[in-house]
């Protein structure tokens, strides 16, 4: 019996212990032949484990094959499953399929995801298929967000698309928000898409803010812009100083 034959005899046990299915369809994920496919769906559909419902979905975004049949099960996982963590990861396959036809589904999840941590991986599903109209939706999740640590990844979102529109609400949480690590993140957002607001606020917030790394960010940032623009580096108040000679884009 070859290994895949020998992994999809596991998988599709019922009475195999539900850990070796789940750790069968990860390895069959890895493999990456298609003729796989057929049984991952079937369990991440009816698997009566969550791990091996989990782990096929996982399973099937590290095929990295792009079917109507995997994107619609992936779908259905994302919105019904009851176990986060299988939400979750349909949605971050969905993001590495690249599946464009899912940019509603993954909108909806964004906004009604009860787990911060899913709505997080939804925003970055979005910006790996580069969805540009789903940018709106990212910012205005942001500014509902308690959790720091989703807004810090979908800030780390935002960052792919380098959207003009990202600016105000970067410029914000790099000057206002209480976690050093969304700060941090704001900083570096800054540096990849230069305007004279988020100049101003780098320089502001490389002078005041209370944490290391986040001043580190900030200088590294106006560095950058520095280096774009072909601007000696020298200090930032010299760069902020030569402010309107940069043409912004």
């Amino acid at each position: 019996m070859d290994k895949i034959a020998e992994l999809l005899a596991v998988l599709n046990d019922p009475e195999a212990d539900p850990w070796k299915r789940a750790d069968a369809a990860l390895e069959l994920g890895d493999i990456g032949d298609e003729s796989v496919i057929p049984s991952l769906i079937k369990n991440l559909k009816e698997g009566s484990h969550d791990f091996i419902r989990r782990d096929c979905a996982e399973a099937l975004g590290l095929l990295e094959i792009h079917t109507k049949e995997v994107v619609e099960a992936l779908i259905e996982t994302m919105q019904k499953d009851p176990f986060r963590y299988a939400r979750n990861e349909a949605a971050e396959a969905l993001g590495k399929l690249e599946a464009k036809e899912a940019v509603p589904a993954l909108i909806k999840f964004l906004r009604e995801e009860p787990w911060e941590f899913g709505r997080a991986s939804a925003a970055l599903s979005l910006a790996e298929i580069g969805d540009k109209e789903s940018v709106p939706e990212i910012l205005d999740q942001i500014t509902k967000e308690k959790e720091f640590y989703a807004r810090r990844d979908m800030l780390k979102a935002l960052l792919k698309f380098k959207d003009r529109r990202t600016i105000p609400l970067t410029i914000d949480l790099l000057l206002n928000d209480e976690n050093w690590e969304v700060r941090k993140q704001a900083a570096e957002n800054l540096g990849w898409i230069p305007s004279p607001e988020g100049l101003e606020a780098l320089v502001l917030a490389l002078k005041q803010d209370p944490h290391m790394h986040v001043r580190q960010a900030c200088e590294s940032a106006l560095r950058r812009i520095a280096g774009d623009y072909r601007i000696p580096w020298v200090s930032a108040e010299d760069l902020l100083s030569k402010k309107d000679l940069i043409k912004f884009g």
